[in-house]
């Protein structure tokens, strides 16, 4: 398999092209929705905007971080016969980034449950930090995608 930074490049380009397109229409969460829970009468109780974007915006971030390792993983051998030394160094990076990203993810889900069952401005803060650390780890990772060529 050919790695080709073009490649990699239209593929991020149609997902973020993809992504704003289907992008939300007004501002406000859909009453009776995730975001906008509602009573028995049908009224909103909150509307949490705040905690949507953080939702999505970890969702691709996540995403990135663990399809550029997955990329790595299953083409692992491919990336060694391309370039050995820096094969190796991707891999050994990525291993040690891989136990980061599960506990970031386990971290993420407790804040998260933990803010959605008590929704305050410390709980929605803790999982803004934990945004950040995920966030943090996509240009890392990618750089390490980036690197890998092939020995002239």
């Amino acid at each position: 398999m050919k790695f080709n930074k073009w490649t990699l490049g239209l593929i991020l380009v149609v997902a973020v092209s993809c992504a704003a397109l289907t992008g939300c229409k007004t501002s406000t969460a859909e009453p009776g929705g995730a975001y906008a829970p509602t009573n028995q009468l049908g009224q909103v109780i909150y509307n949490d905007t705040a905690l949507a974007m953080a939702d999505a915006s970890y969702k691709f971030a996540d995403e990135a971080v663990l399809g550029a390792m997955k990329f790595e993983r299953d083409n692992r051998a491919a990336i060694a016969k391309l370039n050995p030394s820096v094969g190796a160094s991707v891999k050994s990076t990525l291993d040690s980034i891989r136990p980061k990203v599960v506990e970031v993810d386990m971290r993420w889900a407790i804040a998260r449950s933990n803010y959605k069952l008590n929704p305050t401005p410390a709980g929605l803060s803790t999982i803004q930090t934990i945004l950040a650390e995920i966030q943090r780890m996509v240009p890392v990772v990618q750089s390490q995608i980036a690197s890998i060529q092939p020995l002239k």
